[in-house]
């Protein structure tokens, strides 16, 4: 039986479409909370939102983050209201809010320099028109078809690469070893054919030596895996582990939510957390990355020729390098 329900504030932490966040500081923003409400007995509250937002779990402590996923670049105003044990309590005020673009000086062409998350990015697809779109500010959409090579002054995927088939887009700038990179993002592979390239990477941290990523997530078939690799000093060989293998198949069309923190070492001390969906996947503390490399954010299509056309999106991409907490909040 309910006795009571209680009047609190929130701290509203941060604010961006589709990642449920309003922007920094304190809100006075009173919410209708049942005691005790958690993710664990399956307790919810309903939010009056405007436009509807859906519902939100309420931790034992009064955390409520807002769903805003419908919400686009622009002003927006909303309140919320606890609508538990079939009533409907009085909406607090209104709250105004703006989406910021996260993306910017957006071109889908290839050798063409977009802004994402305030960091530059170069275009690397075979120029057509499907290779990258954008379907809303904060989303990027890559697609590859049969034969979509990659070629630029002084590279070619189809004679230099075994005819390699990608859609990407490269980030600046370089990271160096030691460095804490934090890299938050929703991932989302559309319906479609299942995957048959003999390799297919979706996004990596690249190092500026050559050979494969010493951080990548990877589809095996229609299985997602996390896959890390090194090459100690004195070294020309690399070693690679797969820390990694979903057991069932990827959920196309999910949106899933994405956090990773790797701090480089290829002699030992380095590490790699993982997030999906709010479960930590992937927990290693070891060597990962390149001897003598600096390391860059990639994220797209890069896969071995395959028949089937493969369409994935990405939203909402932050990257920082602060030594903060695992996992990295979404701004």
């Amino acid at each position: 039986m309910i006795a009571a329900r209680v009047i609190m504030p929130f701290l509203i932490m941060a604010f961006s479409a589709n990642a449920g966040m309003i922007g920094n500081g304190l809100a006075n923003l009173p919410i209708l909370l049942l005691p005790g409400m958690d993710k664990a007995n399956g307790q919810v509250s309903k939010s009056d939102a405007t436009p509807p937002l859906g519902s939100e779990t309420v931790s034992g402590s009064g955390g409520w983050t807002p769903a805003t996923s419908r919400l686009s670049g622009g002003a927006h105003t909303f309140s919320s209201a606890d609508a538990t044990s079939g009533g409907t309590s009085q909406a607090s005020a209104p709250v105004g809010v703006t989406v910021v673009p996260n993306i910017t000086n957006f071109s889908g062409a290839n050798g063409s320099r977009i802004t994402i998350d305030g960091h530059t990015a170069s275009v690397q697809n075979s120029n057509e028109s499907w290779s990258l779109t954008s379907p809303d500010t904060r989303t990027l959409r890559f697609e590859v078809h049969s034969g979509d090579h990659w070629s630029s002054a002084t590279w070619s995927d189809l004679t230099d690469n075994r005819g390699a088939e990608r859609s990407e887009v490269s980030f600046s700038p370089n990271y160096s070893q030691g460095t804490q990179i934090n890299v938050s993002y929703q991932l989302m592979v559309q319906p479609g054919q299942a995957n048959n390239a003999s390799f297919l990477a979706l996004n990596q941290m690249h190092a500026t030596t050559e050979g494969p990523p010493p951080f990548s997530v990877e589809m095996d078939g229609e299985h997602m895996e996390i896959v890390l690799r090194y090459t100690p000093s004195g070294s020309t060989k690399y070693a690679t582990v797969v820390a990694y293998r979903d057991p069932n198949p990827i959920e196309r069309g999910h949106s899933y939510d994405m956090n990773v923190q790797v701090n480089f070492d290829p002699n030992g001390n380095g590490y790699l957390n993982v997030s999906r969906d709010g479960v930590q996947i992937v927990k290693y503390q070891g060597a990962i990355g390149m001897a003598g490399a600096s390391y860059y954010w990639k994220e797209g299509i890069y896969r071995g020729p395959a028949p089937e056309t493969i369409t994935a999106d990405f939203s909402n991409v932050q990257i920082t390098t602060p030594p903060i907490p695992f996992p990295q909040p979404h701004q």
